[in-house]
């Protein structure tokens, strides 16, 4: 089912910050992600181990990297990796990219439409369903937002993530995550987080 609209937000960007880092730092596209890719992790407070700004240590992990690429290995001399343009479908039909979809090249875009399924399955509950506006050619959720949920925020994200062009547009992710760690920053709303995430934590299994 779906968790709160304020956990929602913050493990979105969580998943915002640790798949930019593996774009820009790493250079790797992960070609998989997925809501079952996601690993809830939890450290105390202080820990190395616990994510830059994670609330009481509460994170993600990205996992099963069996079909990810080495950007910097593949891309042209010179070129931006993040640039680097593949071809044909990798992925399950209801998980392939708008450029997938369409029989044309894709790159990042492909983790990116991973990361909204992800994040939509936090907020709804059931499995990310897109469809093509045929007005605009832009690409939307089926569903709507709710009308007390943070709308901006949210139509930000799917819109950039459904929509991104790998082979000319600007690379969105720290734009996205600015916006959602300042939400989460405004009006005491960590310490709400912080009380919801302990909520969600008691029911996970206990290390032995």
């Amino acid at each position: 089912g779906n968790v709160p609209e304020l956990v929602a937000i913050y493990y979105t960007s969580r998943m915002l910050k640790h798949l930019e880092s593996l774009h820009q730092d790493g250079k790797v596209l992960h070609c998989d992600v997925k809501p079952d890719n996601w690993v809830l992790t939890s450290s105390p407070k202080g820990n190395d181990n616990a994510g830059t700004n994670a609330i009481g240590g509460a994170d993600l992990m990205l996992v099963d990297f069996g079909r990810s690429i080495d950007l910097e290995r593949v891309a042209h001399r010179g070129s931006n990796p993040l640039r680097a343009q593949f071809k044909g479908s990798i992925a399950a039909d209801d998980m392939e990219c708008a450029s997938m979809r369409k029989g044309m090249p894709w790159g990042v875009d492909l983790d990116f439409f991973g990361l909204a399924a992800s994040s939509f399955i936090l907020l709804f509950g059931n499995h990310i369903d897109v469809v093509e506006d045929r007005r605009t050619g832009k690409w939307r959720l089926r569903k709507s937002f709710r009308r007390y949920w943070q709308r901006d925020l949210w139509n930000s994200l799917f819109d950039s993530l459904l929509n991104f062009d790998s082979s000319s547009d600007s690379y969105c992710l720290s734009e996205i995550r600015i916006a959602f760690d300042e939400y989460i920053d405004g009006k005491q709303r960590t310490r709400d987080v912080s009380t919801h995430l302990n909520q969600l934590y008691t029911h996970l299994p206990k290390k032995r």
